[in-house]
């Protein structure tokens, strides 16, 4: 058997990132896993159910061989084995992030043609909104190669999530082309995605409306795409922002409305997250940087990126990405800060 690599799941932020990218990268190179102090630094750490469901997945995919996979297991040792093309089902059972799950099997979805109607979350806390998917990422890897695509059937927000997406691949172009986002050039539009269920009807148009009005200052146009649906299922509201611009950048804002909030408040919230993110003045938007770490070093060539703000999700994903692919990243700015992150990909191809 091929040497089992160690994974610290307690470095950075001591979060789940690290376990979905030790876990994608293990199953697309095919190199056995063993991550300890899985959410070491959370109240309650080790596997939560969405964790544990998103481990699942990706094992019945690769046809992996789990060991220690149980809630609140803070070790876990995943042997990984073929990658097959799967059509599945899967249930989170909470609102927990689908966004996230999705995160950790996009890398195996480079290879396989790839089905999954997911129940979750689709617009929770600390996760990227469903929406930012569509928007943020996936046309970022669709032009370096990948053939990803995720439709929005029903929103879930917390606590009850039951929000429902369908997400499908097609094979890849492999290697990947190198992803450069350098160039920021100029603003030329803001598009709107305003949502709520369970509420009446005038909460997600009030989200937009305070929303752009905030944003009205800026010199560009507004699309907006307003949902209001009745599932009696599961009750909130959300709002995601994206401001396009001539070179195909993306930068985004997004808040999620709760109880007593009003939903101008909502609105206003997520245009200043991106103003925040139009502050700096460079192409990568912060939340988008460290979901691009593996796919950057996985592509042919050099790849850069220059983002509004240093995370430690960043950080942490470049130390995992390190464990499994002979790449070296370079990395200019400081954390918090705007900077400059390149390597040179592997070129990988199976």
């Amino acid at each position: 058997m091929a040497e089992v690599i160690e994974v610290d799941g307690g470095i950075g932020e001591a979060g789940g990132q690290v376990l979905r990218t030790a876990l994608a990268l293990s199953a697309l190179a095919r190199k056995p896993v063993k991550i300890k102090n899985i959410r070491a630094n959370r109240p309650k750490p080790g596997l939560k159910p969405q964790h544990l469901t998103a481990v699942q997945t990706l094992a019945e995919i690769c046809s992996a061989e789990l060991q220690g996979a149980r809630p609140g297991a803070t070790e876990l040792q995943f042997l990984p084995k073929e990658i097959k093309s799967v059509d599945l089902r899967i249930n989170i059972q909470t609102a927990g992030s689908i966004s996230l799950l999705l995160q950790q099997v996009l890398p195996v979805a480079l290879l396989q043609e790839t089905k999954l109607r997911v129940v979750g979350g689709t617009n929770v806390a600390w996760s990227p909104p469903a929406e930012f998917l569509q928007n943020a990422l996936f046309p970022v890897l669709h032009k370096a190669g990948a053939r990803f695509d995720l439709k929005v059937n029903k929103r879930g927000f917390f606590p009850k999530g039951r929000g429902v997406v369908h997400f499908s691949s097609r094979k890849a172009k492999l290697p990947l082309s190198p992803i450069n986002l350098t160039e920021l050039g100029n603003l030329e539009s803001i598009s709107i995605f305003s949502s709520s269920a369970s509420l009446p009807r005038d909460v997600s148009r009030n989200q937009a409306v305070a929303a752009r009005h905030a944003l009205q200052h800026l010199n560009a146009d507004f699309r907006e795409k307003i949902e209001s649906s009745e599932y009696l299922t599961t009750i909130g509201s959300a709002i995601s922002l994206f401001a396009h611009f001539s070179t195909g950048a993306v930068l985004t804002g997004s808040a999620l409305g709760q109880r007593g909030k009003p939903a101008e408040q909502v609105g206003r919230e997520a245009a200043q997250a991106l103003l925040n993110e139009l502050q700096a003045k460079q192409p990568c938007d912060s939340h988008l940087a460290d979901q691009l770490i593996p796919f950057m070093a996985l592509a042919k060539g050099r790849s850069q990126i220059h983002t509004t703000r240093l995370s430690q999700h960043c950080l942490s994903n470049i130390a995992v990405v390190k464990k499994f692919l002979p790449v070296k990243f370079a990395v200019e700015g400081s954390p918090g800060k705007p900077a400059k992150i390149s390597v040179e990909g592997t070129a990988f191809s199976p």
